[in-house]
């Protein structure tokens, strides 16, 4: 079949795709679904105007959500059960405990806590010699994986805010060098204040003592603990921080050769250790110079209040709540909360269920009750409901969307006003939105959810082959340089295809190793770099997709052609038949995957599918497990001769063989490429451009609707849209967000009429 051909063919499928959707009316609703952990958690917040739920993280016992194609959004993917609900109720508790106080004002405290009242936790399951490491000023976090406290507070008594000072300084910032130790001499050194399940970075510059103050809202029972939060000083042997003592050895026996000569002489033949080696970790902890904090004095008071009951507590449920008062001060909370008009009928149940525990609970415990039984309602506990408006339900969807969270009162008041009705609108609001951060969590969760960045560490590269992967946490760079990317993509309202094959990314120091890259600056920000050699940039070069698509030692071009046909061209490759036995091709000689794909399709059954899907994938096989680039396969093995000797005779050493990568290949279509450039090159055509802008359409909604879109039209509409638009980013989700299929109605930008 020629191009033109299959240009017609493809016309004339659309144009009875078309007339089949004209004639077939598909409904326009989506299926309601039960809120995500996410939105749950979120949702509880906003309607209590809280800043968090709570330090004692009273969602711990919640069942994770079960993902679907990366997203938890998708509405028979998240199940419910009696088991569910139950732990969703005790979480309600919970976060109400911490919200509603009762009794008298707890007394407020004062506590001063410095060295000798601080302690490294000991984690071990025996009591053990106390490794707390104290100097004058203070107490050193050397290791990572501990973590002080204060002896004297070991957690708080009451809810409250707690005025919280601490002092701490970075200790030998440059001594060892940053290749040694994995610590960027460009990064703060981070001292982590964990308040029980949130934590506050503190980040210290060498020099003078810091200090830092801040008020926190503490919930009962939260233990205040410190931490040295680096990615850092993992480098040596299997990432123990013990090994890293090495690093002293060699530091005084190039720099203090006296005081070595010392050590090695006086020292280490009268240690009452196992080992005398002199490079031996354990001769030189006491010699240790690496970069550390130094915790110098904590400061908690609290709780205290302005005011008791305290002033959120007052503004939810009035100072002296009553149960005669309960309508007026219920229907407030269940209108946020089940995210629509209440009238008084639905109220009444609720009411009744108040009153009849006010003689058992008091009336400041029934009124909770009734909080309660707000938040365990389906109107809450559900998204898409019938019993909403269209505005409503709009107002609903957009905040879910771009918040993951009930509307505010503005958004809602907006709507209502029919200030949104209109592409123009939701244009704008999306841009005011997008730059106040009220649509961080889409920024973060859509992409991470798109690309499936939660696969990461499915298949870990080998820490043997591939050491800085696990020793220097490279997973979270990567994730973090394609939210990065995306978030630049949305915040700039540039073109949707940069996100593709764009020339930049986004990287800092150690990304920069894997994509060999210098004058890089030497820290951990990310910063915005072109690519000038055509090989890299935007999400076909990022390293988070190389990673998550290879396996621990190897690549599989197979992996990456799904990957990018089904997340970035939304072409879905059909699998293998179930009923037909496909026979195993002999690939004991075969040295390459691309040998033992073209072993594959001497299969007929085989070969049609792998025509399709191969060209998709050889263009990455230049990148390794971790998306560093290699020009050549090194092939390892043993003579036959070798082989067939008895294992003592055998030589234990393998032989190696360069092996050249061809990374070329031909589409279906005719069109070929050599290498991953002319790959690229060919992924900005038109064709593949609007592949990509639709796959981007359907992944927003089935994010958004929790249900992949099958009204073929309605989504071309949308790429049509986004194309008049230059496939601008913004445009574009605000055409998504002004479709049909969004808004659930026909509106006169659709070509139809409400």
């Amino acid at each position: 079949m020629t191009r033109q051909e299959g240009a017609r063919l493809q016309q004339f499928l659309q144009k009875q795709i078309v007339l089949f959707e004209e004639r077939v009316e598909q409904p326009l609703e989506t299926p309601p679904r039960r809120l995500n952990n996410r939105e749950f958690e979120n949702s509880i917040r906003d309607v209590l105007r809280l800043e968090h739920i709570g330090t004692h993280d009273p969602l711990a016992m919640l069942p994770g959500d079960t993902l679907y194609n990366g997203f938890d959004t998708h509405g028979e993917s998240l199940g419910m059960s009696e088991f569910h609900l139950d732990q969703q109720v005790t979480a309600i508790r919970r976060v109400l405990d911490n919200v509603i106080l009762s009794g008298e004002q707890p007394s407020s405290k004062q506590l001063t806590a410095t060295a000798d009242q601080m302690f490294v936790v000991d984690t071990g399951n025996r009591r053990r010699v106390d490794k707390t490491i104290r100097r004058d000023e203070g107490v050193e976090l050397k290791d990572p994986a501990d973590q002080v406290y204060c002896e004297n507070f070991p957690h708080t008594e009451s809810a409250g805010w707690y005025r919280i000072t601490v002092k701490a300084k970075a200790l030998d910032r440059h001594v060892y060098s940053q290749d040694e130790t994995g610590i960027y001499d460009g990064d703060p050194l981070i001292l982590r204040m964990e308040l029980g399940s949130r934590h506050v970075d503190l980040p210290l510059v060498e020099g003078a003592m810091q200090e830092f103050t801040a008020t926190h809202w503490l919930a009962e029972n939260t233990s205040i603990r410190f931490s040295f939060q680096t990615d850092g000083l993992r480098l040596i042997g299997n990432g123990n921080f013990k090994f890293q003592h090495r690093i002293a050895h060699d530091y005084i026996e190039t720099h203090n050769p006296d005081l070595y000569q010392r050590i090695v002489e006086q020292e280490i033949p009268n240690a009452n250790v196992r080992s005398a080696q002199p490079n031996h970790w354990v001769h030189w902890v006491s010699y240790w110079q690496g970069p550390r904090p130094l915790l110098s004095r904590v400061e908690i008071e609290g709780p205290f209040y302005k005011s008791w009951p305290p002033q959120r507590q007052v503004a939810l449920v009035g100072k002296q709540p009553k149960v005669a008062n309960a309508a007026a001060i219920l229907k407030p909370i269940a209108q946020r909360a089940w995210r629509r008009e209440v009238s008084d009928e639905e109220l009444a149940p609720i009411l009744r269920l108040v009153e009849s525990h006010s003689s058992s609970l008091g009336e400041l415990g029934a009124i909770k009750e009734g909080i309660v039984a707000i938040f365990v309602s389906p109107s809450f506990l559900l998204l898409n409901s019938e019993d909403v408006t269209p505005e409503e339900l709009f107002a609903v969807k957009l905040s879910y969307l771009l918040g993951s969270t009930t509307p505010d009162a503005e958004l809602v008041t907006r709507v209502r006003k029919g200030e949104l009705d209109s592409f123009e609108a939701v244009r704008d609001e999306l841009k005011r939105r997008i730059a106040n951060g009220k649509a961080d969590e889409f920024l973060r969760e859509f992409p991470y959810g798109w690309l499936e960045l939660d696969r990461i560490n499915f298949m870990s590269p080998d820490v043997d082959q591939y050491p800085l992967y696990e020793k220097k946490r490279l997973n979270e760079d990567m994730v973090n340089e394609v939210l990065a990317l995306f978030r630049h993509v949305a915040e700039n309202n540039r073109p949707l295809p940069e996100l593709l094959s764009g020339d930049y990314s986004f990287v800092n120091a150690d990304l920069a190793k894997v994509y060999g890259l210098e004058d890089v600056p030497s820290d951990s920000v990310l910063r915005k770099v072109t690519f000038r050699d055509g090989k890299r940039g935007g999400l076909l070069g990022a390293a988070a997709f190389l990673t998550l698509t290879a396996d621990t030692l190897s690549t599989s071009p197979i992996h990456r052609a799904v990957f990018v046909m089904e997340n970035l061209m939304g072409i879905h490759p059909s699998p293998p038949p179930a009923d037909v036995e496909i026979l195993e091709p002999d690939v004991r000689s075969a040295r390459t995957i691309r040998e033992v794909l073209e072993a594959h399709k001497s299969d007929a059954t085989c070969a049609a599918c792998h025509r399709n899907i191969d060209p998709f994938g050889y263009a990455f096989e230049n990148f390794d497990p971790v998306g560093a680039w290699r020009d050549e396969y090194i092939a390892v093995s043993q003579t036959a001769e070798a082989v067939a000797l008895p294992k003592k005779r055998r030589n234990r050493e393998p032989s190696f063989e360069a092996i050249p990568i061809d990374a070329s290949s031909t589409f279906v279509s005719g069109a070929q490429y050599k290498d991953i450039t002319e790959f690229r090159q060919l992924m900005q055509s038109d064709s593949n451009r609007d592949r990509f802008v639709r796959c981007f359409v359907t992944k927003v909604l089935t994010y958004a609707n929790g249900i992949e879109p099958e009204n073929f039209t309605a989504v071309e509409s949308i790429v049509e849209q986004s194309a008049s638009h230059d496939y601008r980013s913004i445009e574009t989700l605000a055409a998504i967000i002004n479709s049909p299929l969004f808004r659930e109605r026909k509106t006169p930008e659709s070509g139809r009429e409400k």
